[in-house]
């Protein structure tokens, strides 16, 4: 059965994620099955706190707590599993439902892991569901607050990565510090680029968005006005400058990704350099990011570019920002 469960794992990846189906299987062999297994249970979680229209604070707050324990080591019990899987029809997007109906598969993968690696992977789930309940109700209003939003839905995401290469590598004690140091730059580098793109999908589309209106003067429905142009540029200038301020943590990270994970660092670095690469996207196309439904992207070229010299184009993007500084 767990070649089974393997199976749909692989399976269903590629159909909720296009850019992690493309990333996580560059991994290396001794980290891809755990990445592979907690990007889908982290995935499972958020899409109780995302993909759901009209659930009920206290029911949402229930089912997020359910994920929560199917994947806690010391829960062998089978009933939260159930309690999931009969879920899945409150998602529209049938690979989400897939995804949902088949948490006992998900959870069978799960248990392949080793009892250290599944310790690490429930740390970090529990976190991010914590901050996650923290912000269903609560307002980004202000840019440390929008820090704390961004750690705890990819930051913990960073955590886990980083906690996992340690315990598999024979890392110094000088490196892993390092790692320790900035992983959370990571996962806010590239959530905030992803707030920052997706603001005009976001207000038509979802019931809040994260940008810091209060700390930018602005309000929302300025966001998506022409009438507020000039204001809207100034907004957009404080949080690319915002964002910015976490490139020099990525390349302190990869530069101390142990030699031995290749393909760790191949993954991490084709991930930033596509986000760098639609940062300087976003810097050049304030018309298309608030007033156009032609959502910002890197262009195939650019993108064949990334995915050939991974870390090349990292390093390359990343010191053009740096040296503008």
């Amino acid at each position: 059965m767990s070649e089974n469960a393997l199976e749909f794992c692989e399976n269903i990846l590629k159909r909720v994620s296009r850019s992690f189906a493309l990333t996580i299987p560059m991994l290396d062999d001794k980290i891809y099955k755990e990445v592979m297994i907690t990007y889908l249970q982290d995935r499972l979680l958020d899409n109780f706190e995302d993909e759901v229209k009209d659930l009920p604070f206290k029911q949402r707050i229930y089912l997020m707590d359910k994920v929560e324990e199917i994947f806690n080591p010391a829960n062998n019990s089978k009933e939260a599993v159930a309690i999931i899987e009969n879920k899945a029809e409150l998602f529209s997007d049938e690979d989400l439902k897939e995804l949902t109906a088949n948490a006992s598969l998900l959870k069978e993968a799960y248990e392949l892991l080793d009892k250290e690696i599944k310790e690490i992977s429930y740390k970090w789930l529990k976190e991010m569901n914590k901050g996650m309940q923290k912000y269903l109700q609560k307002k980004v209003n202000k840019f440390e607050e929008l820090d704390e939003y961004c750690y705890y839905v990819a930051g913990t995401v960073g955590g886990f990565l980083t906690d996992l290469i340690i315990e598999k590598s024979d890392i110094s004690e000088e490196k892993a510090q390092i790692l320790r140091d900035n992983f959370k730059d990571a996962g806010l580098f590239l959530q905030k680029v992803n707030l920052i793109r997706d603001i005009r999908k976001d207000i038509k589309s979802r019931d809040k968005n994260y940008w810091p209106l209060e700390e930018l003067g602005i309000r929302e429905e300025m966001i998506l006005d022409k009438k507020y142009e000039t204001k809207m540029a100034d907004a957009l200038t404080k949080m690319l400058d915002d964002v910015k301020t976490h490139i020099k943590g990525l390349v302190d990270y990869m530069n101390n990704i142990p030699d031995e994970f290749s393909g760790y660092k191949k993954f991490f670095a084709v991930n930033n350099a596509l986000g760098l690469s639609t940062l300087k996207k976003i810097e050049n196309n304030k018309e298309k990011l608030f007033y156009n439904d032609d959502k910002v992207k890197v262009g195939k070229l650019q993108f064949m570019k990334i995915v050939s010299f991974p870390k090349k184009t990292f390093q390359k993007n990343a010191e053009k920002f740096l040296d503008k500084d």
